[in-house]
């Protein structure tokens, strides 16, 4: 059963950044949006990007291949995502809440993908199959 524990962490840790990745190849100007709030320039070179990071490397990550290099890239996003997306600076009240717990909620996720870099894919994954 052990086994299987590392192959579950993945499918979860991978699920969410295909998710996010999917919506945003079905949907480019929403993604379009969301990069354009943050004030970044170029909103459409980032949502590429960020479309073929998301879904590239969490199918990596979901699949156990290429798995500590996957995890290191979506460990990097994340880190990122919270810094641009989710200040609390400036906001009080339910709104400051609401940021911070997010940031924690992607502190949570880093600390997966911080696993996955250190002790790899498991015993179910590519990765493993091909050692």
């Amino acid at each position: 059963m052990i086994e299987y524990g590392s192959l579950l962490a993945r499918v979860c840790l991978g699920a969410v950044f295909l998710w996010s990745g999917i919506t945003k190849l079905c949907d480019p100007a929403g993604g379009i949006s969301e990069i354009a709030a943050l004030r970044l320039p170029a909103p459409r070179l980032f949502l590429v990007l960020m479309i073929l990071c998301q879904i590239g490397a969490g199918l990596l990550v979901l699949v156990g291949f290429w798995t500590r290099l996957a995890a290191l890239v979506l460990l990097a996003f994340t880190v990122l995502a919270a810094m641009l997306a989710h200040r609390a600076s400036g906001l009080s009240g339910a709104a400051r809440q609401q940021q911070i717990t997010t940031s924690l909620e992607h502190l949570a996720i880093v600390g997966g993908f911080l696993l996955l870099t250190i002790y790899g894919a498991g015993p179910v994954s590519i990765d493993e199959f091909l050692r």
